[in-house]
C-alpha cells in the first residue's frame, strides 16, 4: 500500500511501483514541510473519516493520477484551504472529466475508481487488464 500515492511519487520500474512520497520539485528550497497539501486530493475520502489504508485506496488515488494524466491539470488544483478540500472529498465531490476526447471506457475506468464504497472499486488487475485492452 502507498501512503501518499500521487503522481509525483510514483517511480514505474519493472511492473513495480515505489512510493516513497518524499518527492519535490528539485528547485524546491523550502523549509516546509507541508507535504498533505499536496497529496490531499489524492487521498480517498474514507482515510479522512479514520479508516486504514488499503488497496481500495490506492485504487481511488490511482484514479486521480488517471484524471491528472487525461487533463494536465492537478486534482481540486482550485481549492485553496486544505479542510474544504478535505470536505469537499468527503462530500464526494470528484473532479469533473473536462476533455471532449477522453476515451469513454478510460472515464469509465476512473470514475469507478472513485466509487464512494470501497469494495466497489477495481483491483489493480481489473485496471491492468482494462488498460491493456483499450485501443488507442
Amino acid at each position: 500500500m502507498a501512503v501518499s500515492l500521487s503522481r509525483n511519487s510514483v517511480l514505474i520500474h519493472d511492473q513495480m511501483n515505489l512510493d516513497l512520497g518524499l518527492s519535490r520539485p528539485a528547485n524546491d528550497t523550502s523549509s516546509d514541510n507541508g507535504i498533505y497539501g499536496v497529496i490531499l486530493p489524492y487521498i480517498a475520502p474514507e482515510i479522512f473519516k479514520g479508516s486504514a489504508l488499503s488497496k481500495e485506496s490506492d485504487v481511488y488515488s490511482m484514479g486521480m493520477i488517471m484524471w491528472e494524466l487525461t487533463t494536465g491539470c492537478k486534482p481540486f488544483a482550485n481549492v485553496k484551504d486544505n479542510i474544504h478540500l478535505i470536505i469537499q472529498i468527503i462530500d464526494g465531490e470528484r473532479p469533473e472529466i473536462i476533455t471532449e476526447d477522453t476515451l469513454e471506457c478510460y472515464a469509465n475506468l476512473m470514475k469507478s475508481c472513485w466509487d464512494p464504497d470501497p469494495p466497489k472499486r477495481p483491483s489493480i488487475s481489473d485496471i491492468n487488464n482494462i488498460c491493456e485492452n483499450i485501443v488507442l
